[in-house]
């Protein structure tokens, strides 16, 4: 591993998750334990040999840990540590630092994991303060269940197997309205560049149940202020 040798605590960390594809890792990591199959899906743009490297500096460094799933699943998958798990926050941190900064969702890749934690970073817990709302969104394989309760915002994946996450599946209590999507297609909608009617229309959306929530959801969601002087 290569290194500043610099005893600041920003290198230090940099020491440990400065290199490419590293952050991307555990952002797909945030939401739970997920096979190597999985991560080399949700990061198109990482090669094989990168992505196995990555793995095993994070593993090493102690960020990551890999164990083998029981049956009928048998798969091994790759999750954070409790010390990994600390970098979610300086993750958000970073996502609302980057918010103004140019983004094409036509021709870059955004993951399900990416767009969950979006939500996490925009959250507005004042715009959410009389909100009630229960959503889930399935973006393909991924299914991603998300609820607003006056002020607090939580979103959770959900997988077969329980092994991948801490739901095995999607609840069915007070009847969510269903969200089916791409990433980049929601992601358009909650950040008001894409209307929700047009979307239907167009099919790149399907709601089972309450268009209205879906609206009532996208406004618990606003990007940060731009400073004073930004990117050009």
């Amino acid at each position: 591993m290569r290194t500043y040798r610099d005893a600041c605590g920003v290198t230090r960390a940099l020491d440990v998750v400065g290199e490419r594809w590293t952050l991307p890792v555990v952002r797909e990591l945030v939401f739970g334990p997920r096979r190597y199959s999985d991560l080399a899906s949700a990061l198109p743009g990482v090669s094989t040999n990168i992505l196995g490297s990555r793995l095993k500096e994070l593993t090493d460094a102690g960020v990551i840990a890999k164990r083998r799933l029981s049956p009928p699943a048998a798969v091994t998958v790759y999750e954070l540590t409790p010390w990994g798990a600390g970098l979610e926050p300086i993750l958000v941190s970073l996502g609302r630092w980057a918010a103004h900064t140019p983004v094409n969702l036509e021709e870059q890749s955004f993951s399900a994991s990416s767009f969950a934690l979006s939500l996490r970073t925009t959250f507005d817990s004042q715009a959410a303060r009389d909100s009630e709302l229960h959503l889930t969104f399935l973006m393909g394989e991924d299914v991603f269940e998300a609820r607003v309760a006056k002020g607090v915002f939580t979103i959770a994946r959900h997988e077969e197997h329980p092994g991948l996450s801490a739901h095995s599946r999607v609840s069915t209590d007070s009847s969510p309205t269903r969200v089916h999507a791409d990433p980049k297609t929601l992601a358009a909608i909650v950040y008001a560049r894409l209307d929700l009617a047009e979307a239907s229309r167009d099919a790149r959306v399907r709601i089972d149940g309450s268009p209205a929530s879906v609206t009532a959801f996208a406004r618990c969601f606003t990007l940060p202020t731009p400073p004073m002087e930004g990117p050009a």
